[in-house]
């Protein structure tokens, strides 16, 4: 094959867009502008990812701004080809790891990761382990130990809105006057009683003198009276 032989893969080049050459060309008498408009101008600019004037999606996409989860656990990755420089036999813990310079911050926890062949039989004490970690570590002779870790303690969060108040107890003076209601409401002496019933004639000959002459005079209510009687019809109804 020589240079002047070598062509492109077929398909993959096309014959350029010939515009403006008549009906005949393929491309319409407009050269595939149509009719008159915003795209038929000569100055015809908009980017690609204009979308008739709603929101494009390279604006609806999060961004920066957009949302980050604050209880996001982060773990220090730790890979098997990494553990091969301790001893045989040694115990591996994050205290060692940070000394060695194997891991920069715990973080969350360590979590082992099955990439590469370890060659030594280690105890190793992590957070979490890989399924094909732990069976590499287990076939090399070694162990794998899960720290546990108790859950985080967090603050009472405030009462949701749908729940109901809690009961507060009630004070200890209005518990005793519930307790004892004949004690708050102490019946008339027998002398209060007399005055009263010898007060009601003069009450009842004062509310008659005050009465225009027209009225007549009704008999006062005594206290024996089992029921008041019936008020005087004001005015008179038309015929």
């Amino acid at each position: 094959m020589k240079l002047h032989e070598i062509q492109p893969a077929p398909g993959s080049h096309h014959a350029r867009k010939r515009v403006g050459r008549g009906p005949g060309s393929g491309h319409g008498k407009t050269s595939t502008r149509g009719q008159k408009g915003q795209g038929a101008r000569t100055s015809f600019n908009l980017p690609k990812t204009f979308e008739g004037g709603q929101t494009r999606l390279t604006m609806r996409t999060p961004k920066l701004r957009g949302f980050h989860n604050k209880w996001r656990k982060r773990f220090a990755v730790l890979n098997l080809t990494r553990l091969n420089r301790f001893e045989d036999g040694a115990e591996v813990r994050p205290e060692s790891l940070l000394e060695a310079g194997i891991i920069k911050d715990v973080g969350a926890g360590i979590k082992v990761l099955g990439t590469g062949d370890l060659n030594r039989r280690l105890t190793i004490h992590a957070h979490r382990f890989s399924v094909e970690a732990r069976r590499k570590i287990e076939a090399a002779g070694g162990i794998a130990t899960v720290i546990e870790v108790p859950p985080p303690i967090r603050e009472k969060t405030k009462r949701a809105k749908n729940q109901p108040k809690p009961a507060r107890p009630a004070p200890a003076d209005k518990a005793e006057a519930a307790e004892k209601p004949e004690a708050a409401e102490k019946p008339a002496t027998k002398a209060q009683a007399a005055d009263s019933v010898a007060e009601a004639p003069a009450r009842a000959a004062r509310k008659d003198k005050q009465k225009p002459a027209g009225e007549k005079a009704q008999p006062a209510a005594t206290a024996s009276s089992p029921t008041d009687s019936p008020k005087p019809q004001k005015g008179k109804k038309k015929g």
